[in-house]
């Protein structure tokens, strides 16, 4: 047989071949087995006690002349600034870029003459103060001098651990052996192997203790000392990691 003709024969049988191995409707010839898994779901958590807290506080005075506003504001927030050094707060420590001002109206009295229907109440002025305690010993005195300087919107502290991000981690390796723990007592009580992991997917929190509300930060104004007598307690940050996870299961 001449090699021209040799070619065209075996590209014949490679179409017959070709068009042989694929069905009608274009699907693979013979179906993969079904992949057999299981879904389980995982839980981490990490306790640990907290070694600084994030202060965030507000002086805010309203007033028609401007100027004086200001004035009083910045005079408080000087005030506390002295105060904050005295406890041994850094100035990197304290921010307090934020400032706000806005005319702030009456509109009880829509109908009344004035000028659409609104009286012109003064000029709101807000500076906002962000401190960081690293000696949480001295919360309740910081809180506490804020009170005193004339600071009137107090929110509640915020604890956080320096070390936020590795516990965090811990969280996370402890919710991943729980699921895998839970996949392989699944795969056992089944009667099967328990194969590798097919797909993951994880969120984390952290979750603080109760702080003292804002009626114990006013009180303690009055009070001798700080955290003793806000009955200020720092407790411990929960760490907290969710994972779920899918996992093939093998026959044995």
């Amino acid at each position: 047989m001449h090699a021209p003709l040799k070619s065209a024969v075996a590209l014949c049988l490679l179409c017959i071949a070709s068009v042989q191995a694929r069905p009608v409707d274009g699907g693979p010839l013979m179906p993969p087995p079904e992949r057999r898994a299981v879904t389980v779901s995982g839980q981490g958590e990490v306790s640990a006690a907290p070694d600084r807290a994030r202060l965030s506080m507000a002086v805010e005075e309203t007033n028609p002349d401007l100027k004086a506003a200001q004035t009083k504001v910045n005079g408080i927030v000087r005030t506390y600034l002295a105060q904050l050094r005295t406890l041994g707060v850094k100035d990197e420590d304290i921010s307090t870029a934020g400032l706000s001002i806005r005319s702030e109206y009456d509109y009880s009295n829509a109908n009344s003459s004035s000028p659409g229907g609104r009286k012109f109440l003064g000029y709101h002025v807000t500076r906002n103060i962000e401190v960081v305690v690293r000696d949480l010993d001295k919360i309740g005195d910081t809180l506490q001098r804020a009170t005193e300087a004339g600071i009137n919107n107090i929110s509640d502290p915020q604890l956080e651990s320096s070390r936020a991000d590795e516990l965090q981690r811990q969280a996370l390796v402890k919710a991943a052996e729980d699921a895998q723990s839970r996949a392989k007592l699944l795969a056992d009580t089944l009667g099967v192997k328990l194969g590798a992991v097919h797909t993951v997917s994880s969120s984390s929190i952290s979750r603080q203790p109760p702080g003292p509300q804002p009626r114990m930060m006013m009180a303690a104004a009055s009070a001798p000392s700080g955290n003793e007598e806000m009955g200020f307690a720092a407790g411990e940050i929960q760490f907290n990691s969710s994972i779920t996870a899918e996992f093939d299961l093998l026959t044995p």
